[in-house]
């Protein structure tokens, strides 16, 4: 019986191996095999990350010339449950292997030469605006090159908030909304490029409607309904809430009675606007038209240039403060860079100071701009 106790005892202490916590500065010290570090790395983490210590595809980090002690560091954040990989399961990373063989691996990648940068430098700062601007040409043939439109029909984008427009942006991708040639242009756009384009028309000045009408204001007793989430002028202060001053008559007088008639799905909407007859909602559409053109309050996100240098107070550290165990960014691979930061604004990874910026990450843009940067430094 104190036989079976005893080997059962061996065998989850070899199991357990490095998963027992140990100071990753503690392991650093431990002599290096690096022969021995290479047949760990060909046995166990080649397949992703391998034997070069570059990422075989995407979401998966380069290890070449990394920190040695953030390298352990990780491993242990992955073993003791605080990250999860790209496709959101647990990692066992170091399972099976003791505290020597993971010094040697880890020792092996980070003495690699760093991955050679194959992607052109960035030579101009990320611009939210000027990417916006260059991904919305396809949609300037309807909304206007600056969002603001002279098509009849169609809805006036400039000055609304990023919000409203991401929002509608979705419905039509959900099917909420339908239209053929909406669908086209949205097609293959990330989220961060609808951010983009949204944060490109928020920016721009909107121009009110030419039509005036006598009797605009006639359709002031007809909107009690409208004000709460409208605002009484055609703009309130719900960001996810298209503004409706100055916007162009033909397209209110349709999206009214689409959402009268159940064309578009919105109860808010469809009770509100329950029992108005046509000729009331053109009264509606008249007032709200008339009204001078409202510019949404939006302050665009920090530019990625004032957050690289934030960010680079911790990662330019190196090994050289112990407290501060943080990676080099310089030449990793983009798509890892916008997983982990996505991971960290959304709290699916523990870091108490990487939480503490995530404000600052609210775009996807913001991160896409970030990733961007670093992921075309040379890596050293």
């Amino acid at each position: 019986m104190n036989k079976h106790i005893f080997a059962l005892a061996t065998l989850l202490i070899f199991l357990t191996g490095c998963s027992e916590k140990h100071d990753p500065q503690d392991l650093s010290k431990l002599p290096l095999d690096m022969e021995a570090g290479k047949i760990v790395a060909q046995n166990s983490c080649a397949i992703c990350h391998g034997m070069d210590g570059k990422g075989v595809a995407d979401n998966i980090p380069n290890l070449a010339a990394q920190i040695e002690t953030y390298l352990l560091k990780a491993v242990q954040s992955y073993d003791h449950g605080k990250r999860v990989d790209s496709s959101g399961k647990v990692m066992n990373v170091a399972e099976g292997l003791s505290h020597q063989q993971l010094r040697n691996a880890v020792g092996y990648y980070a003495s690699l030469p760093p991955v050679v940068n194959q992607t052109s430098k960035v030579k101009t700062e990320y611009s939210y605006y000027e990417r916006g601007k260059a991904l919305s040409k396809p949609c300037a043939a309807c909304h206007g090159a600056d969002g603001n439109t002279k098509v009849a029909g169609v809805p006036r984008l400039a000055g609304q908030h990023p919000e409203y427009i991401a929002k509608a942006v979705k419905s039509y991708r959900d099917g909420t909304r339908t239209m053929p040639s909406m669908h086209a242009k949205l097609d293959g756009l990330s989220h961060a490029d609808v951010e983009n384009i949204a944060i490109y028309f928020a920016l721009n000045e909107p121009k009110s409607s030419s039509s005036k009408a006598a009797n605009s204001h006639e359709g002031t007793q007809f909107i009690s309904t409208c004000v709460k989430c409208h605002g009484p002028l055609g703009s309130g202060e719900d960001l996810s809430v298209p503004n409706l001053a100055g916007q162009n008559v033909q397209y209110l007088n349709t999206v009214i009675k689409s959402y009268r008639d159940n064309v578009r799905d919105h109860k808010v909407m469809h009770q509100a606007l329950t029992g108005l007859k046509d000729s009331e909602i053109s009264k509606i559409a008249t007032y709200f038209a008339t009204e001078p053109a409202a510019h949404s309050s939006f302050t665009p996100p920090e530019t990625v240039n004032s957050l690289v240098q934030k960010c680079d107070l911790c990662h330019s550290l190196g090994s050289t403060n112990p407290d501060m165990l943080t990676p080099k960014l310089n030449g990793q691979n983009r798509a890892y860079l916008i997983n982990a930061m996505l991971t960290y604004r959304d709290g699916d990874r523990g870091n108490s100071a990487m939480h503490s910026i995530s404000s600052a990450l609210g775009f996807d843009a913001t991160i896409e701009g970030l990733a961007e940067h670093y992921s075309s430094q040379e890596a050293k």
